[in-house]
């Protein structure tokens, strides 16, 4: 991968073939696991309610349990969808309550733009992100820096430092890679903005 530079209004680089897949094949597995996560957070919601009848609608709405968060098994995901007040049960679950849809939709509405960028970018033509969606290009690479982050169970600068250490045989070698890989990509996109 070369830098990010900048051409006019739009930020220019170019993958190499494998680079593409790999990209590509890191935002679905982002795009899937936020997908199934959202299918069971809606599995779990009771249906809505007429929009003509108020009633049936607050009564769905008081009938969740505003005191038992449904914090995300997935450790990535809980990373993803952070405990906006882990110290307040009832301010956190309303949180969630209020604000997780929307955040997992914009997650995916993101990915989904870089998506098409790579798809654009087949054949070895380079890739030409506009500069109104570098936004959605900088959110999914922060969002797989932290999925692999939190696979990785790097925490801070030490932890990253060790895997940098590891033997190029280990399983982890490679994945560290990608994630140093992911922050070239976003700390070029970020220059050339």
């Amino acid at each position: 991968m070369k830098r990010f530079e900048r051409r006019g209004k739009k930020l220019v680089t170019s993958f190499e073939p494998e680079e593409v897949q790999l990209l590509q094949s890191l935002v679905q597995q982002l795009v899937e696991l936020i997908t199934e996560h959202g299918r069971r957070v809606e599995e779990s919601t009771p249906a809505p309610a007429q929009p003509d009848d108020p009633f049936a609608f607050w009564e769905r709405d008081l009938r969740e349990h505003p005191d038992q968060p449904e914090v995300p098994e997935d450790p990535v995901l809980q990373r993803l969808f952070p405990d906006a007040y882990p110290h307040d049960p009832r301010a956190s679950s309303d949180f969630r309550r209020f604000t997780e849809q929307d955040a997992r939709a914009a997650k995916l509405a993101a990915a989904q733009v870089v998506l098409d960028g790579l798809a654009s970018c087949r054949d070895g033509r380079d890739l030409k992100v506009p500069l109104d969606q570098a936004d959605a290009w900088l959110k999914t690479l922060t969002n797989l820096r932290l999925s692999l982050a939190t696979r990785l169970q790097i925490t801070d600068a030490e932890s990253a430092e060790l895997l940098s250490e590891l033997p190029e045989d280990d399983p982890r070698a490679f994945l560290y890679g990608v994630y140093e890989w992911l922050a070239f990509a976003q700390e070029t996109l970020v220059q050339s903005l």
